[in-house]
């Protein structure tokens, strides 16, 4: 009898696990594949500054798009309830707080702080934050995921009407290089976050490409009351008000800057960045220890800096093979020095800025399913078949 109940659990188990690997295996016998834009440079006469239209009412706004609390019945890493998170930025003088928790904008709901959450649920960390959207998007692929199933899953994204911001690129490949030079459709890049080292060689990658993505600073903060995890890393937004339609506007226009800090605060001050022909100019107050200019493939360029007033003015001239150049400013001190990570100037035609969106490439696609089609029902006539030969023909009786 217990024989048999053993058999009986372990077939039951085997039956849950295979119709476990079908789904698994549907999710990624339907996703489209792509033809995606051409990988080159930014082109065109004109400049695209980010910072050139700074005008009234809008003003610069302290933001936190990624922290998380307890969700889920504690089932995911949180440590804090959401009144505490918000509570937490709240007493930085945040000024927009987002508690991104995984798949769920309960927690906004719950304390009237921004919508956003963070999409993924696959091995390889590719997550995503949804920034100010209608709707939850749960489909993934969790084995891993090639260029074409990250390009459905912002194009996915996108739909509901959010901000769509690759989370923590860095972290175990999730995004790499090589999709940065790929992917587009989506508006921004989380190049700090306290758990990896800055994300700057794949937004070089990006931007060589011509996709015109901008830097975004959150804390990925798990435990607001652990040393080094919260207030350290931030978004500054030039927007109106905090409502999510004026957010959506400034981050999708780049009027964004990174920055890193403590305890929410930061000495260094943004003042202006302009492009006088061919030149970028950049302009901070506070204690510099000095400015970088970043061009094309990522390679630097030189920086005249000078300072008068309580004003640091740092300039660069660009290339004419410079499809980009940004500017990032560093505090004094050690090693984990104050940062402001600008946005980028970009070369273009006053109309197109960077890369075309990736489209469908529907032969490919429908061949992917027809194949896969053909291995479902090759898999089944041999399941069949195997099943038959199990089963005992029946034997004549004998008299």
């Amino acid at each position: 009898m217990l024989a048999t109940f053993g058999w009986l659990c372990a077939a039951h188990a085997m039956t849950g696990l295979l119709a476990l690997l079908l789904l698994v295996s549907l999710l990624y016998a339907t996703a489209p594949l792509y033809a995606f834009a051409e990988s080159r440079p930014f082109a065109g006469p004109r400049w695209y500054n980010p910072y050139g239209e700074l005008t009234a009412p809008g003003r610069w706004q302290k933001a936190s798009f990624h922290a998380h609390s307890v969700a889920w019945g504690g089932a995911t890493n949180g440590t804090q309830s959401a009144e505490q998170v918000a509570s937490a930025y709240q007493t930085m003088q945040y000024d927009i707080v987002g508690l991104s928790n995984y798949h769920s904008m309960s927690a906004a709901a719950r304390t009237g702080t921004f919508p956003v959450y963070e999409q993924g649920w696959n091995v390889q960390k590719a997550h995503r934050l949804a920034i100010g959207g209608d709707a939850i998007v749960w489909r993934d692929y969790p084995l891993g995921q090639t260029a074409h199933q990250k390009q459905d899953i912002i194009n996915r994204i996108a739909l509901t009407g959010a901000v769509v911001v690759l989370a923590h690129p860095a972290l175990r490949g999730g995004h790499s290089t090589a999709d940065l030079r790929q992917l587009s459709g989506y508006d921004a890049l989380e190049v700090l976050n306290h758990f990896v080292p800055p994300a700057t060689t794949q937004w070089d990658a990006a931007l060589s490409s011509g996709r015109a993505v901008w830097a975004m600073a959150n804390d990925d903060s798990h435990d607001v009351r652990r040393a080094g995890e919260t207030g350290v890393s931030w978004t500054l937004l030039h927007a109106p008000s905090s409502r999510p339609d004026d957010v959506r506007a400034a981050i999708r226009a780049g009027r964004l800057i990174g920055v890193r800090g403590a305890g929410g605060q930061a000495q260094l001050a943004f003042v202006s960045q302009r492009m006088i022909g061919d030149t970028l100019e950049v302009r901070v107050r506070g204690p510099v220890g000095g400015v970088a200019f970043t061009a094309q493939d990522g390679l630097s360029r030189t920086a005249v800096v000078t300072s008068a007033n309580g004003v640091t003015t740092a300039r660069a001239v660009a290339r004419p093979t410079d499809g980009y150049v940004r500017a990032t400013v560093s505090g004094t001190g050690a090693a984990d020095r104050e940062l402001l990570l600008l946005n980028p100037v970009i070369r273009w035609d006053g109309q197109l800025l960077g890369a075309g969106p990736a489209t469908v490439n529907a032969p490919r696609t429908a061949a992917l399913r027809w194949f896969a089609c053909c291995l479902y029902a090759a898999a089944f006539t041999s399941m069949q078949a195997r099943r038959r030969r199990r089963v005992p023909s029946a034997r004549p009786v004998q008299v």
